[in-house]
């Protein structure tokens, strides 16, 4: 979900508060505005593997070693941890899920797994200061990416035979390319 929104301060002439003000006042009071996109999102459904020799026996190999492959796992239970108990190192339950047995594939369905979800909300204040009508104006900023810092993370290893299935190693997300660290920028823009 992505919502976009404008919101200009209710000051300055034509405005709700001091709107009798002197042009003066009103060129430093009035006109300010706050915009901002806020953008939230759920992770992704992921699916669990198991790799390494074939259980199945159905994979082809001109060697006397059986196949390796990556096939799904059998589960056990509910991988999902409660959202009280998840965490970078521990995103899901990885015990969840066990190697298929020798003559056949794992029971586990595709995306049983739900992965880190994306919340970024990014803001700018500014202001615009109109020197004549229809001429020179003179623009201010200050611009805030992911406003919060809310860290966006990607997503768990998902091959439970790796020894590190649940952990997450990276942050900034794989959604969007605006959901790193927070970060400021001010501007001047002159318009004429």
């Amino acid at each position: 979900m992505n919502l976009h929104f404008t919101y200009q301060l209710p000051f300055g002439r034509n405005s709700r508060y001091l709107a009798q003000g002197s042009r003066a006042l009103d060129l430093l009071v009035g006109g300010w505005e706050l915009s901002g996109i806020f953008t939230v999102q759920t992770g992704r459904f992921l699916t669990p593997s198991w790799c390494g020799p074939d259980p199945t026996g159905t994979a082809f190999t001109g060697s006397i070693d059986p196949a390796s492959v990556c096939i799904r796992p059998d589960q056990l239970r509910n991988p999902n941890l409660p959202s009280s108990e998840r965490t970078i190192q521990r995103w899901f339950d990885a015990d969840a899920f066990v190697r298929p047995p020798v003559g056949r594939f794992g029971t586990s369905a595709k995306g049983v797994i739900k992965g880190p979800g994306t919340n970024v909300w990014n803001a700018t204040f500014s202001k615009t200061f109109v020197f004549h009508e229809g001429g020179a104006r003179l623009r201010l900023e200050m611009m805030a990416r992911n406003l919060f810092n809310h860290p966006n993370w990607s997503n768990p290893v998902t091959d439970i035979s790796s020894g590190v299935a649940g952990r997450i190693f990276a942050a900034f997300g794989n959604f969007f390319d605006f959901s790193q660290i927070r970060q400021f920028r001010a501007g001047i823009r002159f318009e004429w």
